[in-house]
Order: structure tokens, then C-alpha cells, then sequence
């Protein structure tokens, strides 16, 4: 949902800093999203492949996320 917040903030022509204060997160993040954004389009705000071995679920234990 930030994610989109970010892009729709962007597309009504908010700058950078003032999307990164209204949504409590860093500037950095904000030009992450919107540089994906415009890469991919709605594609682009997925969640990237990562790195390693893949998370374990552990029998009988609540998912964490």
C-alpha cells in the first residue's frame, strides 16, 4: 500500500521530500519506488527476487509476516 501511496503521491506532482515526510519514510525510498515505478509500471512495485536461501516455515509456529 505505501507503495502505491508513493506512486499516486508522485502522479499528482508532489516533489520527492514532501511524499517522504507526509508518509513518514525516506527520501531514498521514495525515489526507489518511483524509479521502479517508472521502469516497470505496476510490474515494478513487486517485491524483488532475492539473494540466499529461502525462508523456512516451521511446523506449528505463526507466520511472522
Amino acid at each position: 500500500m505505501l507503495r502505491a501511496r508513493i506512486v499516486l503521491a508522485a502522479a499528482a506532482g508532489l516533489p520527492n521530500a514532501r511524499i517522504a515526510a507526509d508518509l513518514q519514510v525516506g527520501v531514498d525510498a521514495v525515489r526507489k519506488w518511483r524509479s521502479r515505478f517508472a521502469a516497470g509500471g505496476l510490474s515494478g512495485l513487486t517485491d524483488a527476487k532475492r539473494s540466499g536461501r529461502p525462508r523456512r516455515r516451521l511446523a506449528g509456529r505463526a507466520d511472522p509476516g
